[in-house]
C-alpha cells in the first residue's frame, strides 16, 4: 500500500517540476519567492530571474521528466524491490536534477549580476555614426566638427550646444 502512494506523490512532484521548467524555458514564470531560481540578484530585477531560470529550465524539465517517467512505471509495476528502488532512484533523480539547475541558474545570475553592473558603471562612450563631409547645420547653434562627431551632429546631445 506504501508503494501506490509514494508513487503519487512522485507523480505530483515531478508534475509541478516540470510545469516549472517549461514555465522558466518559455520565460513565463512569474518571479515568486517560492519556487525558481532565487538569489538576491533575481530577485531585485525581474529580467535576471527570467533569464536565470531560463538557464535551469532544461534540468528543472529533465527532472520532472525522470520523476514522472520513475512514478509511473513503479505505479503500474507489481509492489516489489524493484519498484520501491524505481521510486528511490527517481526521487534522488529529481532532486539532484532540481540541484543542477538551481546551480547553474545561480552561476548564471551572479555571471549576469557581474556583466550588468560592468556596463552601468562604464563611462559612456561617444555615438560612433558618422558625420557626413561638410555638414555645417549645426555649427550656428555651438556645436563644432569636434562635438558633431561625437553627437552625431545632433546639437540636442551635443556637449556644447545644449544650452544653445
Amino acid at each position: 500500500m506504501v508503494v501506490p502512494v509514494l508513487a503519487a506523490v512522485l507523480l505530483v512532484a515531478s508534475l509541478v517540476v516540470a510545469v516549472v521548467g517549461v514555465l522558466a524555458a518559455l520565460q513565463r514564470l512569474p518571479r515568486n519567492r517560492v519556487i525558481g531560481v532565487r538569489t538576491g540578484w533575481t530577485m531585485a530585477r525581474v529580467d535576471a530571474f527570467r533569464r536565470a531560470n531560463r538557464v535551469a529550465a532544461p534540468a528543472f524539465t529533465g527532472a520532472g521528466g525522470l520523476g514522472l517517467v520513475a512514478g509511473v512505471t513503479a505505479l503500474l509495476s507489481p509492489v516489489t524491490a524493484a519498484a520501491v528502488t524505481l521510486l528511490v532512484v527517481g526521487a534522488v533523480g529529481l532532486l539532484v536534477l532540481l540541484g543542477v539547475g538551481g546551480v547553474l541558474g545561480g552561476r548564471y545570475a551572479e555571471a549576469d549580476r557581474e556583466a550588468t553592473l560592468e556596463a552601468e558603471n562604464r563611462p559612456a562612450q561617444p555615438c560612433s555614426v558618422p558625420v557626413p563631409d561638410g555638414a555645417t547645420e549645426h555649427a550656428d547653434r555651438g556645436c563644432g566638427a569636434e562635438t558633431r562627431s561625437a553627437c552625431a551632429g545632433s546639437c540636442a546631445i551635443c556637449p556644447k550646444g545644449a544650452g544653445a
